[in-house]
């Protein structure tokens, strides 16, 4: 983010992210923010929850040097509709991201996942080893996210979010400050400046995004049933694929890394001692490198 530059140029503000994006409807009629910028291969970087594409501020200011980076908000985050009520599914998100690689015309994509946005990419590697996907992944790069289902370990906030009736109860009640501490909990060493928390607000709040936390975590309950299948997805993948770790991080930190690596042995991995749970912001620089395969 802003307070961060990267090696390529200065990552924008979520201002102008957001000037800089264009927006598409999908066959559901939802439309959803993308962004499109630099010249080369192309990479999809897919976000997580709760925040929204402006993780990648920093990254994508680095790699558009050499790269075609392609971000976008998924359905109910940043700049995308943020229908209300409306049940938010992981088959949905993937199928936006199939949609979009489509209306761009994109041949084979390199893709990078953090958080939800791992969980969106299993889904699609599952589609691929279903010879069901759309496109054609070149490689895969993995920021912090609970891939092995069995040791991840969910904030108190997340429990309470994806509880019927408390859940829409908390959720009406996050606020700026909560949601900048609660963030702030599962980083490492950098914590958000005043800026950097700003133009994340900006997105997550915009529309009372923030309000819809406890649909929007309805993910954890997916993931209860078919992460074993989503497992299998990221074992028969047999691509190239990198571990970038915040060791920092208590929700999918060095205990989730430990679990992945014994589910992926043929994985590269890069691990970063003061990143926590956002890599792709606290450590920019070497996740750019990652993707460049440095």
């Amino acid at each position: 983010m802003d307070a961060r530059p990267a090696e390529g140029g200065a990552p924008r503000s979520a201002q102008q992210w957001i000037q800089e994006s264009e927006t598409f409807t999908t066959s559901a009629g939802h439309r959803i923010a993308y962004r499109r910028c630099g010249k080369g291969p192309t990479v999809v970087l897919l976000h997580g929850f709760p925040t929204w594409s402006y993780d990648y501020a920093a990254v994508a200011a680095d790699l558009e040097a050499d790269h075609q980076i392609v971000t976008l908000d998924f359905l109910g985050y940043g700049v995308s509709d943020k229908p209300d009520p409306y049940d938010y599914t992981v088959a949905e998100s993937a199928d936006i991201v199939e949609e979009l690689v489509a209306h761009l015309s994109l041949g084979d994509v390199g893709v990078v996942v953090h958080d939800y946005g791992a969980i969106v990419g299993q889904e699609l590697l599952d589609r691929r080893r279903r010879d069901a996907l759309g496109f054609t992944v070149r490689g895969v790069t993995i920021l912090n996210c609970a891939i092995v289902y069995s040791a991840y370990r969910p904030t108190t906030l997340q429990k309470l979010l994806i509880k019927p009736v408390l859940g829409r109860l908390v959720a009406s009640r996050v606020t700026g400050p909560r949601t900048r501490a609660g963030l702030d909990a599962v980083r490492g060493t950098a914590k958000l400046t005043d800026t950097e928390f700003a133009n994340l607000w900006l997105g997550m709040s915009r529309g009372n995004g923030h309000k819809l936390t406890y649909r929007l975590i309805h993910y954890n309950a997916e993931r209860d049933l078919h992460h074993a299948r989503w497992e299998a997805a990221l074992r028969a993948w047999d691509g190239p694929l990198h571990l970038v770790w915040g060791l920092a991080d208590p929700v999918s930190g060095v205990h989730v890394l430990e679990r992945a690596r014994e589910l992926l042995p043929h994985a590269k991995v890069t691990t970063l001692e003061n990143a926590g749970h956002f890599p792709q912001s606290e450590s920019p620089r070497e996740v750019a490198a990652a993707v460049r395969g440095e």
